[in-house]
């Protein structure tokens, strides 16, 4: 068990960059006392893919950089947050342990900021029996559709039916290939033989032709990764890999005049300071099309520009990603709900479960629609399916297309939970047209 610290790992690309916003903003955090709290530690965890087949710490990283601001302002009626993550190492019978010394051995009353290739898939039913909640990012279909876990994040699927219906909207392809880790939970984005995922049943609504390539996570050569999917001849490629990753990838390419050959499509994974500065931005300029879950890095929203105050001071070294952004939601989300709870005795497991899953939609510049749970009998959860679409021109990320509704068939049961709350009316029309064409 590690108490998480804000240091970075994990990653190849170099360090942070620290984006650019008011010089001197004061976070808010919380009751904002300016008091650091003293009370009994309210215990909440994570269970993160630290490492393996790749990184996702930004995301509780970055809650527990606001979680260090809320605890320096009067914590949560007076009693601190104390955050323990656990490595599941992307291993399936790691994700079971970590989750048991966070839930059990810890005693968390909620999990916050979890991002795992794994994790969703080896402790969903564990999290139900425990009577114990999940905020964090997703990328298995148990993230989506399980009881006890609901997500900030899009998700690898919904990111990656974005990124290709923009392909097929605007830049005209008939033909793409998706390609994605052989790992445990991929049929979820790409889809395999008999089970057919978000981009295959994209594809097959749409009409276009699809194929899927599973490259080795183990020791991924993406010299020979970009050839295969170059000789397919097909007109575009949805690449999900993380942003050092897809680097690597862009670089192999390149060598083959891989742009000229091919669109090439990304998920949000993509879309991190570091990421322009990490390939040949002259030769991909307007050649890349990420899909991206959240807001710009430096888009000067009130929830946007606090996200920046409180990494700068509290967490620095922080990678200011997409994923930052959302780790730092899901942690202002559990601080808003625990602090609902005005008699801090009464705060514990039972109590901030019931508080998220009754809580009302949490409206934020840095997403699209409202994040919300569906109240206490939502089986699925999908809030963050708007997104947007950015390239790289002048080695800068430059929106392509703002907020519009992923083009994925399955999300007509978030569709209707939707209707009944009142919400996303105008994108959910959008959707229901989109789907009305063949």
């Amino acid at each position: 068990m590690k108490q998480l610290t804000c240091s970075m790992s994990g990653l190849v690309i170099a360090a942070a960059v620290t984006l650019a916003g008011p010089a001197f903003a004061k976070p808010d955090c919380g009751l904002n006392t300016g008091r650091a709290a003293t009370g009994k530690p309210i215990p909440v965890g994570a269970v993160t893919s630290a490492s393996g087949i790749g990184s996702f710490e930004e995301a509780d990283l970055a809650a527990k950089a606001y979680f260090d601001c809320v605890n320096a302002n009067g914590g949560i009626h007076g009693r601190p947050i104390l955050y323990r993550d656990e490595d599941d190492q992307s291993k399936l019978d790691v994700a079971v342990q970590a989750a048991k010394k966070v839930v059990e051995d810890e005693g968390a009353y909620i999990l916050i900021g979890s991002t795992s290739f794994i994790g969703c898939i080896a402790n969903s039913n564990y999290y139900i029996k425990q009577n114990i909640l999940e905020i964090g990012l997703g990328i298995p279909s148990q993230c989506y559709e399980s009881k006890n876990i609901a997500e900030i994040n899009a998700g690898p699927r919904q990111s990656a039916v974005g990124a290709v219906d923009y392909a097929r909207r605007k830049l005209g392809i008939k033909s793409m290939v998706c390609l994605a880790y052989k790992i445990p939970g991929v049929n979820y984005t790409c889809g395999v033989p008999g089970d057919p995922g978000g981009v295959s049943e994209w594809a097959k609504h749409f009409g276009i032709k699809e194929l899927s390539i599973y490259p080795d996570p183990t020791s991924p050569d993406f010299n020979s990764i970009a050839l295969q999917v170059l000789e397919t001849g097909y007109d575009a490629v949805q690449a999900l890999f993380v942003d050092d990753q897809g680097a690597q990838l862009l670089g192999a390419a390149e060598q083959q005049d891989g742009a000229a050959k091919m669109k090439w499509t990304a998920p949000t994974s993509w879309y991190t300071v570091r990421f322009p500065g990490a390939i040949d931005t002259k030769y991909w300029n307007d050649r890349v099309w990420i899909n991206t879950e959240a807001g710009s890095l430096e888009g000067t929203g009130k929830d946007n520009q606090n996200w920046l105050a409180v990494m700068n001071a509290y967490g620095p070294k922080v990678l200011k990603d997409t994923f930052s952004q959302m780790g730092y939601i899901a942690a202002r989300i559990a601080v808003r709900e625990m602090l609902s709870i005005k008699n801090p005795a009464d705060i514990n497991r039972e109590t901030v479960t019931k508080a998220v899953q009754n809580m009302k939609p949490y409206y934020t510049d840095i997403l699209c629609g409202p994040w919300y749970w569906g109240g206490p009998d939502a089986t699925q959860h999908q809030a963050n399916h708007i997104t947007r679409t950015v390239t790289i021109e002048n080695g800068k990320f430059k929106y392509v297309e703002g907020c519009h509704p992923d083009a994925d068939p399955g999300l007509r049961p978030i569709v209707a939970i939707e209707e009944k709350l009142g919400i996303n009316k105008k994108f959910n029309a959008e959707y229901e047209a989109e789907m009305a064409k063949k």
